[in-house]
């Protein structure tokens, strides 16, 4: 006799670009088809639907150039819901969040939502924040659960937006290693490389904008010699980090958005982080993951959840540029201590292996 799937469906703005994306990716692909029925709604299409999503997952454009976007998106995501008739939605990212609770609201169907950031910090960023901050504290409270990819950023909702903890449980992000350390030998960045010569560089990945404070690693490298800086991404600040990085006198390459990050990973000394807030990064995990260094700035978000200091990775003061200079400067000079922190970051990742995570995404929305 067969079992009857519960019917999921996943909303997200988009399912290519972020570390969200990423996780939502990791658990379309490998939730449990015998117990589940995965379906997909995006805000936005990306063009890779093809080749992120697996061929069994439906996938649902709601995208609208009708304005204001959200109250359309509301509606749109209403007539999905009744078409569908999932038996419970699970969004990602604030943003879409409360659009999905507010649909799930009107046509009844259970809701969990995942909070990927640290929202008190993120709505810095965002016009209206006390009308944001207004919204989550409204809405987040009627879904079934909340989940959190960090403790830190459950403690944030909890004592910043009046929702009670135990609503809240902590998912942290997942990783498939064996699959990122395939992917890390697909190409070489050889000796001719345009970018790259045969130098050595730290390594930086993600949206060139202000939270990922680069600025602050464009200083620091500028009294490190012998190194180049690789800050893979796009962003606003392209053309500002450019100048400034020339003005210090630093090699910086800006190689762009790259598919397949990894043999820029491979090849690197280091991994630096300098984000002014993050939620659990990714990129952290796919540095320990193919055996670089990490360094990171103890902002708020997961890093302490990720790394622990002098054992698995480096964390620094936010303003601490000088320390930064020096763990830079002792990884290349002590190569056994880079090993160490390369070695020991690999049980770390063993215990964040992404069918781990999904496992407990599927206690949850079972």
């Amino acid at each position: 006799m067969n079992m009857r799937r519960n019917k999921v469906l996943f909303v997200i703005y988009s399912i290519y670009g972020g570390g969200a994306e990423k996780q939502m990716q990791y658990i379309l692909e490998y939730i449990d088809r015998n117990r589940f029925e995965p379906h997909l709604a995006v805000f936005h299409l990306s063009g890779k639907e093809k080749t992120v999503v697996p061929e069994d997952v439906n996938v649902y454009d709601l995208s609208t150039m009708l304005r204001p976007a959200s109250l359309f998106l509301v509606f749109k995501l209403m007539g999905l819901i009744r078409k569908v008739r999932p038996d419970i939605i699970l969004s990602f990212t604030w943003g879409v969040n409360i659009i999905s609770v507010l649909a799930a609201l009107v046509t009844r169907v259970k809701i969990m939502i995942s909070e990927r950031i640290t929202p008190s910090l993120d709505f810095k960023d965002y016009l209206f924040p006390r009308m944001r901050r207004i919204m989550i504290k409204i809405f987040y409270p009627k879904t079934e659960k909340i989940i959190a990819n960090s403790f830190y950023a459950k403690r944030d909702l909890s004592e910043n937006f009046n929702v009670k903890a135990e609503k809240i449980e902590v998912i942290h992000n997942g990783i498939d290693a064996e699959k990122i350390n395939r992917l890390k030998d697909t190409y070489e960045l050889g000796c001719g490389d345009y970018v790259l010569g045969c130098g050595d560089y730290v390594l930086a990945c993600g949206s060139l904008n202000r939270r990922k404070n680069y600025d602050f690693l464009i200083e620091v490298m500028s009294g490190i010699k012998g190194f180049s800086l690789v800050i893979l991404g796009e962003g606003p600040l392209k053309a500002h980090l450019a100048s400034k990085a020339r003005s210090l006198g630093v090699n910086l390459i800006l190689p762009g958005f790259a598919e397949n990050p990894y043999p820029y990973f491979k090849r690197a000394k280091l991994f630096a982080l300098t984000s002014l807030y993050e939620g659990f990064p990714n990129v952290i995990l796919e540095a320990m993951a193919i055996g670089v260094p990490v360094v990171a700035v103890d902002c708020p978000g997961g890093i302490r959840e990720l790394i622990k200091n002098g054992e698995n990775g480096m964390i620094i003061r936010q303003d601490g540029m000088t320390e930064m200079a020096e763990v830079i400067k002792m990884i290349r000079e002590e190569p056994e201590f880079a090993r160490k922190l390369a070695k020991n970051a690999l049980d770390k990742v063993s215990s964040l292996k992404v069918l781990l995570m999904v496992k407990k995404y599927e206690s949850l929305i079972g």
